[in-house]
């Protein structure tokens, strides 16, 4: 939809340059924007209530952690990408950064596989 809407922009700023203007681009795209999310939050809640297994009643208020992720978490990983995107261009190696094995465990952790 929103392709649609930048193509029927430059489709009446051609044919209709009078009718045609940059604002009702950004509205259209505001609107595609805003559609998107209700859509996404809407698809969202139907899951979590087809989820009957494991739902507790609390768990209502994880769907508003949605907004976060569209927000927050996706601009995180655009970061991430376009960093490992230039780090494959400018030719340098990744390292895993791995830890060094040691075969040891803590002590809380030897209990725990005791008592089990």
């Amino acid at each position: 939809m929103f392709l649609a809407g930048i193509v029927h922009y430059f489709v009446d700023r051609h044919f209709h340059p009078e009718a045609a203007s940059a604002a009702k681009l950004r509205e259209a795209g505001l609107l595609h924007s805003l559609g998107f999310l209700v859509i996404d939050f809407i698809t969202s809640a139907v899951a979590f209530s087809l989820e009957r297994a494991s739902a507790n009643r609390g768990d209502g208020w994880l769907l508003f952690h949605i907004w976060l992720q569209r927000f927050a978490y996706r601009q995180l990983f655009s970061i991430v990408l376009l960093r490992t995107v230039k780090r494959a261009i400018d030719g340098k190696p990744f390292n895993w950064e791995k830890l060094e094995r040691t075969a040891k465990m803590s002590k809380r952790t030897n209990a725990l596989t005791d008592t089990a």
